[in-house]
């Protein structure tokens, strides 16, 4: 089919047929070109979740340390510190 976008070859490894396999049990009636696209788009919406839950563990560790340190210096602790200092 024509077309003016980039196209991409992929050479049919071991994994490669093993990945066919299990989208062939999902997309039954598709070509192989259809189903690397499938397994394309699949696999960068798993790679976009990984990537949200990741930073959703990384902002409750943040949050952890946060609470963990809170109230750690009182009011006015940095102009105490700063007033031992000489100019």
């Amino acid at each position: 089919m024509p077309t003016t976008r980039p196209r991409t070859q992929v050479t049919h490894t071991d994994e490669v047929e093993e990945a066919l396999r299990i989208a062939r049990s999902r997309w039954p009636d598709e070509s192989p070109s259809a189903l690397i696209a499938h397994l394309v788009v699949a696999g960068a919406h798993a790679l976009r979740v990984e990537e949200g839950q990741r930073d959703d563990a990384r902002s409750r560790r943040i949050d952890v340390a946060i609470g963990r340190f809170a109230g750690i210096y009182g009011p006015g602790y940095l102009p105490d510190l700063r007033a031992d200092w000489p100019e």
